[in-house]
């Protein structure tokens, strides 16, 4: 730990450093201060009470900064001591800081330097009850001998016991920390995983609305451009065919702003969890679609009862392959649609007579893309290329879920 660090958990600590207040306040007052007054009373020519109270008070009062800064707590505390255990001959109760100093290192001091602690106990251990014990009855007799051992053992047992115990609590507090930053790294990947699936969501989100709207805005202009197209040659000539140009133009248009509205609706709606957009055109929508584009229209078996979302795909491809007609295939292209409803199935068939392979694209569109994907999302297949000769094919095929085994009359 750096100076700065410790600086900042001391500043940061602040109920840890006003217990250590109280506490150095409890030693001096409940321990120093009746130290004074007896010693006064009982020994008033003691000359070593000045000493002993300085240095027993350097050591409680460091006690304020021994969790910030244990080390300096620890280094204070042995220094005043020492110096105590040199000029004073008699114990003084400035060694109650001796287990207090063992706990705090072991518990606040990472690694092999709370170690230096011990080290420390065991050399007062020996040097305290030589000075306190031995010098002052003389070295060769057994009483002393033994008090002196007996002495060392409880000291080394003041400096090994509150150091175990403080190793015992830096461990538990270590397996907490560990347990808690699992926990949080848990629910950081929690977190971290819903937000890719999040973004996946939206991203497919914006997939299905960016080819919802391509396939009816494309549709959509481009019956308006063959209708103005034609309403505009046919103006002169025959007003009335130029009138129902403009009609079918404003119907298309029309239905082409209610289909995007609803679509952009989606994108307001919060509580939207599930279907990205349901939309309307279903196989029921295919023969007025295919009536508003001039192609002719073939349907063979019984129009079956599916899921919306597979009746907008077969729809889908149809508007698709429509809208490639007006496009590319040119003048006289005569599409024609063939519709097969069977048992296992939708069969989509869409061929024209115009230029086929000649015909000629600006390669930005998606709309290939966009079949492709819808059919394959049912498990349907898609072949598209040009006829031999002339013309163009697209050839789709849907298969029925095993539930829609209803039928209903077309």
């Amino acid at each position: 730990m750096s100076v700065m660090e410790a600086v900042r958990a001391y500043k940061d600590a602040n109920d840890d450093w006003r217990v250590d207040l109280v506490l150095a306040g409890v030693f001096l007052f409940l321990g120093l201060v009746p130290y004074v007054i007896l010693d006064h009373l009982f020994n008033h020519a003691d000359t070593d009470l000045p000493m002993a109270t300085v240095t027993s008070f350097i050591a409680f009062l460091a006690i304020i900064v021994r969790r910030a800064f244990p080390m300096v707590f620890m280094f204070v505390a042995a220094a005043a001591l020492l110096v105590q255990v040199a000029l004073v001959p008699t114990p003084a109760v400035g060694i109650l800081t001796v287990p207090l100093v063992a706990y705090t290192v072991a518990r606040w001091v990472p690694g092999y330097r709370a170690r230096v602690v011990v080290i420390l106990g065991a050399v007062g251990a020996v040097v305290a009850p030589l000075r306190w014990i031995v010098l002052p009855f003389g070295f060769g007799q057994p009483v002393v001998t033994v008090a002196a051992i007996l002495a060392s053992g409880v000291c080394v047992g003041l400096v090994v016991t509150p150091y175990a115990l403080g190793r015992r609590a830096r461990d538990m507090s270590d397996a907490r920390e560990t347990l808690l930053e699992a926990e949080a790294e848990h629910f950081r990947t929690m977190l971290s995983e819903r937000e890719h699936e999040a973004r996946a969501i939206e991203a497919r989100t914006r997939n299905q609305i960016a080819r919802e709207l391509h396939d009816v805005v494309a549709h959509s202009l481009s019956v308006m451009v063959v209708q103005a197209e034609g309403g505009y040659a046919l103006a002169a000539k025959k007003p009335e065919a130029a009138a129902a140009a403009l009609g079918t133009i404003a119907a298309t248009g029309r239905e082409a702003l209610g289909e995007m509205r609803r679509i952009v609706a989606v994108l307001r709606d919060d509580n939207a969890e599930s279907e990205p957009y349901a939309p309307l055109p279903t196989l029921v929508d295919i023969p007025r679609l295919v009536e508003k584009t001039g192609a002719s229209l073939t349907v063979t078996g019984d129009r079956p009862e599916v899921p919306a979302a597979l009746g907008l795909t077969a729809y889908r491809v149809v508007q698709e392959a429509l809208t490639n007609v007006l496009k590319h295939a040119g003048a006289g292209a005569d599409p024609r649609v063939r519709v097969t409803y069977s048992d296992k199935g939708i069969d989509l068939d869409i061929v024209d007579s115009g230029l086929g392979a000649r015909a000629t694209t600006d390669g930005r569109g998606h709309g290939q893309r966009g079949m492709a994907e819808r059919l394959t999302a049912h498990g349907g297949t898609i072949e598209v290329g040009p006829e031999e000769g002339k013309g163009y094919r697209v050839h789709a095929w849907l298969p029925l879920p095993a539930a829609s085994s209803g039928r209903i009359n077309t």
